[in-house]
């Protein structure tokens, strides 16, 4: 069964199995972010990846959430003791950064439960791509979407 939303890419419903989630699973970038649910997956392998092209890596200084994780050597934000005050590079959005609601999630739930979260709501045609249904909501309200899969 194909399964579609309007600009979000359609995907088999076979695709959610255990060796799809585990693609998720491993293109989870340091910031929270799933590479390959990004709008530029079909350009960029990642930002774990050599041809990474994420605007936040290609800026001068690079990818603050990559170059902090590389720096204190863990996995993503979601294992630093920061994250709940972090409000830099990709998280300046302050309450209204998506991703920094992401990689809260991944640090309170774990990545299987959140990736679990994100494709069941994928199934009834959300999107986590930019300017879609998790955009301009705080990150209270985007933990209530994806555990309860209700919209704000």
């Amino acid at each position: 069964m194909m399964i579609c939303a309007p600009k979000m890419m359609c995907y088999n419903r076979a695709m959610t199995d255990k060796s799809k989630k585990d693609n998720y699973f491993k293109s989870i970038a340091y910031c929270g972010l799933i590479c390959d649910l990004c709008f530029r997956r079909n350009e960029c392998d990642g930002c774990r990846q050599i041809n990474n092209i994420c605007e936040r890596n290609c800026s001068i200084d690079g990818c603050y959430q990559k170059n902090c994780c590389s720096d204190k050597k863990i996995n993503g934000c979601w294992e630093c003791d920061d994250i709940y005050e972090c409000s830099e590079g990709i998280y300046s959005a302050g309450d209204f950064s998506k991703i920094k609601a992401f990689a809260i999630c991944i640090k309170e739930d774990g990545p299987e439960r959140f990736i679990k979260y994100v494709l069941k709501n994928m199934e009834t045609g959300w999107s986590v791509e930019k300017g879609r249904d998790y955009d301009g909501k705080t990150i209270k309200e985007i933990l209530s979407m994806l555990r309860s899969g209700v919209k704000q």
